[in-house]
């Protein structure tokens, strides 16, 4: 068993919350606060998707329409070295020849991996790109329920994105996988592969940084301490940290109280003596 200090030096225990296991300790977004950075995600997000879902649905129809004939055979072949890209399409028109130059650096063949799924053949990329649009759409519906969220400070507007954002980015990285899996070592695909991961990495930060948002308006909401002072004792003047002047570490406010009486230590209400030698620090300071 413990020995229970004396009545009167007790340290008063902080009152108990209740706190998430897992809570995100982030205060700010870059330059703004979360509130700010919040509002500028929702808006980044509403852009970006609104394009991407144009991009797929463009994919998609070309997929209903021409199937694999119209890039993707030309991309896969040029891709793996099989075709030069000077004659991959030849169009006869009147007797006279026309070349169609599309190198493996062209949108198709490099972004239209990703925006497109031109990574598979006609069957599997057209039910991905059905996948695609509902997610993309999903993210944009859940953009505009984040902005109202923040404006109404109501942490139940704000899980809908956090679900459907993390669907997003775990369906980002496969698509990033295969990227790298169907790269055939050509350049231009490897680049593409790099820069959407590169993206993908960017989202989750934004994802942490909405679920602080979600967090802290829930631990409001719950009336759960924020940014509470570490140190909870109280100090001479009534506060929870020390005085800004020294009137708290003065001679008469020294440790008699709370320490048993050594030499050098006067009772409370006393002057003390001078310190013996050899009590000094380096710069001349006394010791206590």
């Amino acid at each position: 068993m413990g020995v229970r200090p004396p009545k009167g030096l007790e340290r008063e225990r902080p009152p108990k919350t209740t706190m998430a296991k897992v809570e995100v300790q982030i205060r700010r977004c870059c330059c703004c606060g979360l509130s700010m950075g919040a509002t500028s995600i929702a808006l980044y997000c509403l852009i970006l998707f609104s394009i991407l879902t144009g991009l797929a649905a463009w994919g998609l129809s070309d997929t209903n329409e021409h199937g694999d004939a119209s890039h993707y055979n030309s991309c896969e072949l040029e891709a793996q070295g099989k075709i030069n890209a000077d004659n991959r399409k030849l169009v006869f028109t009147g007797g006279q020849t026309t070349v169609v130059v599309e190198d493996s650096t062209s949108y198709h063949c490099s972004f239209g991996l990703y925006t497109e799924e031109l990574k598979y053949t006609a069957q599997p990329r057209y039910l991905h790109l059905i996948v695609d649009i509902l997610i993309y759409i999903g993210v944009i519906l859940c953009s505009l329920l984040l902005l109202v969220g923040v404006c109404t400070y109501s942490y139940w507007c704000l899980a809908p994105w956090l679900v459907v954002m993390l669907i997003e980015i775990v369906r980002g990285l496969i698509s990033c996988f295969f990227m790298f899996w169907y790269s055939h070592g050509n350049l231009a695909r490897l680049a593409a592969a790099i820069f959407f991961t590169g993206l993908q990495i960017f989202h989750m930060s934004l994802w942490v940084l909405i679920l602080a948002k979600f967090q802290r308006i829930y631990n409001i909401k719950h009336g759960n301490y924020i940014d509470r002072p570490y140190d909870t004792r109280v100090y001479p003047g009534g506060g929870v940290c020390p005085a800004p002047s020294t009137y708290a570490y003065s001679p008469d406010m020294r440790r008699a109280d709370f320490y048993p009486p050594e030499a050098g230590h006067a009772p409370a209400g006393t002057m003390a003596p001078p310190p013996p030698p050899g009590s000094y620090y380096a710069d001349q300071r006394y010791r206590y």
